[in-house]
């Protein structure tokens, strides 16, 4: 392979394009990032990604890539100088478009998950992709119980807490003090992995984690999307 996991990171903060796509356009280009650049502009719509990463309007996004050359970083750069980004939840003057979906599971009826995804028109709102795809986040927070939509979310308390518990073990463990701190990073992110929506993996395809899907449908879609809360509620809990 002829390129990282940084790669695409780093492709994908480029283009704004889903993980899937920047892994195809590298593994196309072998590993060239100028040439994924160009394969992913060949195979997306450029307005549409720019609108997915800054949220300005659709027109504005047009005249930012004709003041750039066409060139995407230097327009996200325009828009971000210009004022004209808008991104999803920090617009308080507009109402917020979306739906909330309730999925109860089995045939006994004694878990019920509710999810709310927010987008930012109505036309997106009522979109069948859409309401399956918040269908999906709903089957999987029955299915898998996330106690948090991201890692950003997780208490500073929490933190604070698993930080002392993984340095309890590792000092039970024998473990050499000076490698506590990568130690503890995997066990964070094992944490994250299992309790947080976003790093969860799709239980569908397990080749997939929920922000890599929710990627997809942004891309699909094209206009930003957030899963705003997740509620389980368990009967008699």
């Amino acid at each position: 392979m002829s390129y990282t996991l940084d790669d695409i990171k780093a492709l994908r903060a480029k283009t704004s394009a889903g993980m899937g796509l920047c892994k195809e356009a590298l593994e196309s280009a072998g590993g060239d990032m100028q040439k994924a650049v160009e394969y992913i502009n060949s195979k997306s719509d450029v307005v549409s990604r720019l609108r997915n990463l800054t949220g300005a309007k659709i027109g504005l996004c047009k005249l930012a890539l004709e003041d750039a050359g066409n060139d995407f970083e230097k327009a996200v750069a325009i828009i971000n100088e210009r004022g004209w980004n808008d991104p999803v939840g920090n617009d308080t003057s507009e109402k917020v478009e979306g739906m909330i979906d309730a999925y109860v599971h089995g045939l006994d009826k004694r878990l019920m998950s509710v999810v709310e995804v927010a987008c930012k028109t109505d036309f997106v709102a009522r979109n069948d992709e859409f309401k399956s795809f918040v269908h999906e986040v709903a089957l999987q927070v029955a299915a898998m119980k996330p106690q948090y939509v991201s890692k950003d979310q997780v208490p500073q308390e929490k933190k604070d807490e698993l930080k002392e518990l993984f340095a309890r073990e590792l000092k039970e463990e024998g473990k050499p003090e000076n490698m506590w701190d990568k130690i503890s990073e995997g066990k964070f992110a094992k944490f994250y992995s299992e309790h947080c929506l976003l790093e969860q993996k799709w239980f569908k395809d397990e080749s997939k984690t929920i922000q890599s899907l929710l990627d997809e449908n942004i891309q699909k879609l094209g206009e930003p999307l957030t899963i705003r809360r997740i509620m389980i509620w368990e009967l008699g809990k």
